[in-house]
């Protein structure tokens, strides 16, 4: 049985993240992503970048036996960065992290969010509710799926 728990980004945990972010695009997104798309987000997503990003964003991180395996943010009503190390795929992590930040959304009086999914993950947001608006082209971050669900 998987121990995982959710918790609060820590800086400490900055390093950590920046590697689990950088796998999932280097194994995951890039079946469905141009090379330079991964290679600027994997550029965009460094340690001292999610440090910066603890000023403006809520973050969580579900860690495993003391390793982070997953991490996911919030900013005002929009659902970022949801990633979850490749090797705990399938074992539900995904869900309890974007439940934790579902929840942390609504103790802010958000009740409705959004956010940008990649192609690669449209498939799961359905699965949990989220329904898709319309497809966004970006010259830098590819095309992706702007999906919305009422909490």
């Amino acid at each position: 049985m998987m121990d995982i728990i959710v918790r609060e980004f820590d800086e400490r945990d900055a390093e950590a993240v920046s590697r689990l972010i950088q796998n999932n695009l280097m194994f995951v997104n890039s079946r469905d992503y141009e090379t330079s798309v991964i290679d600027y987000m994997c550029g965009l997503f460094t340690p001292a970048y999610l440090r910066d990003m603890m000023a403006t964003r809520a973050m969580f991180v579900a860690e495993e036996n003391g390793k982070v395996v997953g991490t996911v943010g919030l900013e005002g009503d929009e659902v970022c960065a949801l990633y979850v190390d490749p090797e705990v795929h399938g074992r539900r992590v995904g869900e309890r992290l974007l439940r934790q930040i579902e929840d942390f959304a609504l103790s802010r009086h958000v009740h409705l969010v959004h956010l940008s999914a990649s192609l690669t993950a449209v498939g799961f947001y359905e699965k949990m509710g989220y329904s898709s608006k319309e497809k966004e082209e970006s010259e830098l971050f590819g095309p992706a799926y702007i999906m919305t669900k009422l909490l």
